[in-house]
């Protein structure tokens, strides 16, 4: 499985995120803010959770963290919420990011912060879309990218907290050196938009140019999955043995997302078994996603941040096999030059296994490489590969 992995990524040339060499590691953890702004709530001088995070990422030699940089929940008002309604705020809960930009600064660990969700968890493209009085909001509402009202707003609230000022060291959010890169979206897709992609790319374009007024020195990424209308530019043939309708998405273009003159870098997720490919083919359906979407960017200049990969644990595969399709894909990013690829979910000690279907650890008192992390000790391997030299040790 792995050696098929690996002998499906022939390597090309670098294409560095942000001048980090090739293949530098992220670690996923969205739930910082969250944490932080429960902990600033009860007046505690530190985040406990924040700290565990952005040590145990250092420790492994992770270059930066992927975390939400909203929340939009009215179910977290008076929690963790940070927009409680349109263009107000909820303070505690800003002091909250406030904690994440200081601390994984002084921790050496740069973010990459989402600017919204396109899925309900933590409001939503429905939030937006109710809050604007609109009739019948739904997830994924396509109105939140088409309704003038709506798409004002959003750029409002994005002009918001980009110009905010750190309460803890003064820095302006849109200026800080904590942020690597803002996402738009967590996994925009265009159901209900035209079939090619036309609306969601303006869309991008109109609101990625908004980013870029307020935090010029940030790069600004889609948060796409890299879904496309057809199979055009790709294997054809390989994706329709699939069976998998990943490259036949209707109002998405990952090459045309792309090509936003307004966007830094391209953006994919893949998750085989939630998309149908969760069987003998797996390894070469992660294998070509990466090579072939890493080409397409190269082509367009622009480097491949591989957002989310994830396997289920009570999945198709046992760790055993999701270890050597993990080491595989990660060999594949490094030869294929992507700027950086990010497992999910790295959980903290104290959230239960079943917290998210995907959870690993570096639990306290261990190895990378003790069996109950999982794939920490693939996260430091991966890391120091593109880092030669740095010392490893997995404790296995």
């Amino acid at each position: 499985m792995l050696e098929a992995v690996a002998a499906s990524c022939s390597g090309g040339p670098a294409q560095h995120l942000d001048r980090l060499p090739s293949g530098a590691m992220v670690l996923n953890a969205y739930f910082l803010q969250e944490e932080a702004t429960r902990d600033a709530r009860r007046g505690a001088a530190e985040s406990p959770v924040l700290e565990e995070v952005l040590a145990k990422a250092s420790a492994l030699g992770v270059r930066a963290l992927r975390t939400n940089g909203h929340n939009d929940a009215l179910s977290k008002v008076g929690d963790t919420a940070i927009q409680v309604a349109p263009l107000e705020y909820d303070e505690v809960a800003l002091v909250g990011l406030d904690w994440v930009l200081t601390r994984a600064r002084f921790h050496g660990v740069r973010l990459v912060l989402t600017l919204g969700n396109y899925w309900d968890a933590y409001g939503g493209a429905r939030q937006y879309v109710e809050w604007a009085g609109l009739p019948r909001p739904v997830e994924g509402d396509a109105r939140f990218f088409t309704d003038p009202v709506v798409v004002a707003h959003f750029k409002a609230h994005v002009a918001r907290l980009l110009n905010r000022v750190n309460t803890v060291d003064g820095i302006r959010y849109g200026d800080h050196p904590a942020v690597l890169a803002w996402e738009l979206l967590n996994e925009p897709r265009g159901r209900g938009l035209d079939k090619e992609g036309a609306r969601l790319r303006a869309w991008i374009d109109d609101v990625a140019r908004e980013v870029k007024t307020h935090a010029p020195g940030h790069l600004v990424g889609t948060g796409e999955e890299g879904f496309e209308p057809s199979p055009d530019g790709y294997d054809p043939g390989f994706w329709s043995r699939s069976g998998s309708p990943v490259l036949r998405t209707p109002g998405a273009s990952f090459t045309r997302n792309t090509a936003s003159p307004y966007i830094d870098f391209a953006s994919v997720h893949f998750y085989p078994e939630s998309w149908g490919l969760g069987g003998i083919d797996t390894a070469e359906a992660g294998a070509r996603w990466i090579r072939e979407h890493a080409a397409i960017a190269r082509n367009l200049g622009k480097p491949l941040f591989v957002g989310e990969l994830g396997l289920r644990n009570e999945g198709a595969f046992d760790v055993s096999q999701r270890r050597a399709l993990y080491r595989g894909w990660l060999e594949c990013m490094r030869k294929e030059g992507v700027g950086a690829g990010a497992l999910w979910m790295f959980s903290t000690d104290a959230r239960p296994e079943a917290w998210d279907d995907y959870t690993f650890y570096y639990r306290d008192g261990t190895q990378p490489g003790d069996p109950v992390n999982r794939y920490a000790d693939l996260v430091m391997e991966a890391a120091a590969a593109e880092r030669p030299g740095a010392a490893v040790s997995t404790g296995r």
